[in-house]
């Protein structure tokens, strides 16, 4: 079996609440058994019968939740006993085709998204929005999510070509232009990524379509210095491609994107410090994830110029 066939039949049972349901069951058949053991003073050989097969399917109904939570575990030990190939094949296929890729083959790699969670995902940038701070959206792309980070000031755009960042910055007026911090990063050479970017600053990071084609280690090293360059209750989105479910496991098979499971993005994200705000798996392609740094939001800026950013019309 492929893999993204055992991740889709342990998505299957997680789906059915096994123990939950046995639990309604047992409960139902006790429901049954006071009802006929109320009425049967006349009949008490009866109601031992039934006392006694009550508790043998109370037992059993028991058994049959721990073999499937058995057999669970299971399909999770054969999926680690494969990843491990997955995670190896996507960071060969990120070095040797997507850091390579051109500019026009990145652009057009856009990410399908329905309109209810593109909705939701707009109206958690702009929670996350604060003038008083700064932000960092990596590859804005050719999407328009920039427009709503426009608040953050100031505005680092950051990706590892410029060629990439123009389309979005080139939205905005010369003015606003000039306002943005652009930054290029290179995330596969040795040492930190975004050496060049202030530490404790950031209010906000957002990263749309760039960690879904990121391998695992790459995107670990920049939670690492997420961590770092977020001032105390910052926030980061990123949306990223989430094996632990069978459809973006197919992703990965076919090299579209890379493989990275929501489990393990989570728990380093955890251990750095980060509290996870939201975990969300939405139709088509998008999944992010949704990390906090402890503490409160501050800053010592007391006024902003009151003028509203928008995006050139053509």
């Amino acid at each position: 079996m492929k893999l993204s066939e055992i991740v889709a039949y342990l998505n299957l049972l997680d789906s059915l609440d096994v123990r939950s349901e046995c639990v309604t069951a047992i409960g139902k058949i006790n429901h049954i058994r006071h009802i006929v053991s109320e009425h049967a003073d006349q009949f008490d050989p009866i109601s031992k019968v039934i006392d006694s097969t009550y508790n043998n399917i109370s037992y059993s109904i028991d058994q049959f939740a721990n073999q499937i939570e058995n057999f669970k575990q299971t399909l999770k030990q054969q999926i680690a006993s494969q990843e491990q190939q997955y995670l190896e094949q996507s960071m060969q296929v990120y070095f040797e085709e997507y850091r390579l890729a051109s500019a026009d083959t990145v652009l057009a790699q856009r990410m399908g998204i329905d309109s209810e969670d593109d909705l939701r995902l707009r109206t958690h940038l702009r929670n996350i929005t604060d003038w008083r701070v700064p932000g960092m959206i990596l590859r804005p792309g050719l999407e328009n999510y920039i427009e709503d980070m426009v608040p953050l000031d100031p505005l680092y755009v950051v990706d590892h070509d410029s060629e990439l960042m123009q389309p979005a910055i080139k939205k905005f007026t010369p003015a606003y232009q000039r306002r943005l911090r652009e930054y290029v990063i290179n995330d596969w050479a040795p040492g930190p990524i975004m050496h060049q970017l202030p530490n404790n600053q950031f209010g906000a990071i957002f990263a749309y379509n760039y960690f879904n084609r990121k391998p695992v280690p790459i995107i670990c090293k920049f939670l690492d210095e997420f961590f770092e360059k977020l001032r105390p209750g910052g926030v980061v989105i990123m949306t990223y491609n989430n094996c632990d479910l069978a459809h973006g496991v197919t992703r990965a098979e076919s090299a579209w994107m890379m493989y990275t499971p929501r489990r393990m993005i989570e728990t380093h994200a955890v251990a750095l410090g980060f509290e996870l705000r939201e975990a969300y798996d939405g139709q088509g392609d998008v999944s992010w994830l949704e990390f906090k740094k402890p503490g409160d939001l501050a800053s010592l800026r007391g006024g902003q110029t009151l003028a509203k950013v928008v995006a050139k019309t053509t």
